[in-house]
């Protein structure tokens, strides 16, 4: 049975929520790091809100395409060495390009002829969402090519933190995580015209450490594999056992079972 999760736990986030909840539950914690049901579907929602258009991969990935031809983004402005940076939705980003033309020649900026880009990214700040708000910390290293193409493809590595605090609306609960993602950008291309990933897969090794006022401290880790499926969604699925759709311009995810 799909069951959309927006219906869920309501989300909001701090870091500074965080610490007092762990200071709540003191310095217990719990060896326990078999994960629930719960805790995948927060999870879950973390990693749609992390690869959505609104100021997740998608977005940034759409922006370095359009960068890497010479165009600025509404919001950015270009600096010296190939610095583009901006500020957009509560976001703080910075990238840095070099790009070259398709046999290797490095070109002074980036402009209509590029085939090739290297990318460092960098981006930070508290994102709200109907269904979800986190305050992010990403960094990373992209690669661009086929430039010259209607797609795009993207290769790469990035890591990532989020402080976020879970209200559960049906037991009145608050559940504050903090998530370290490692991420793998694998063979991902990125439609210009519609600027969304449509193939590719991205593969995250995430570290989550929560705490609930008057419980234990607890610790566990997922492994999380997101595949672009070429129609505005991206398929969801955490540690091989559970399987989620992520809507990619709104982060909105369903559960799939």
């Amino acid at each position: 049975m799909v069951r959309s999760l927006l219906s869920g736990s309501i989300m909001r986030v701090s870091y500074v929520a965080y610490a007092l909840l762990v200071g709540a539950c003191g310095s217990s914690s719990s060896s326990d790091s078999t994960v629930t049901r719960t805790e995948y579907d927060d999870l879950a929602r973390n990693v749609g809100s992390s690869t959505a258009a609104s100021g997740g991969d998608v977005k940034a990935m759409a922006d370095v395409v359009v960068m890497a031809g010479g165009t600025l983004p509404l919001g950015f402005t270009a600096g010296s060495g190939g610095e583009v940076s901006g500020s957009l939705l509560g976001i703080d980003y910075d990238f840095q390009l070099v790009c070259r033309t398709g046999d290797g020649a490095t070109l002074p900026v980036c402009n209509t002829t590029a085939d090739l880009a290297d990318v460092s990214i960098a981006w930070g700040g508290t994102l709200a969402l109907p269904n979800f708000t986190t305050t992010m910390d990403r960094k990373g290293q992209w690669s661009l090519s086929h430039l010259q193409e209607p797609s795009v493809k993207l290769a790469g590595n990035g890591t990532f933190s989020y402080d976020s605090s879970i209200t559960n609306p049906t037991t009145a609960i608050t559940s504050a995580y903090h998530f370290d993602y490692d991420a793998a950008y694998m063979s991902v291309f990125i439609d210009k015209a519609s600027r969304i990933a449509t193939a590719g897969e991205i593969q995250y090794d995430i570290q989550a450490t929560k705490s609930v006022t008057g419980a234990a401290v607890r610790s566990f880790s997922v492994a999380a594999d997101v595949h672009f499926n070429g129609d505005g969604t991206a398929s969801l699925e955490l540690d091989g056992t559970y399987d989620y759709t992520i809507d990619l311009t709104t982060g909105v995810v369903t559960s799939a079972n």
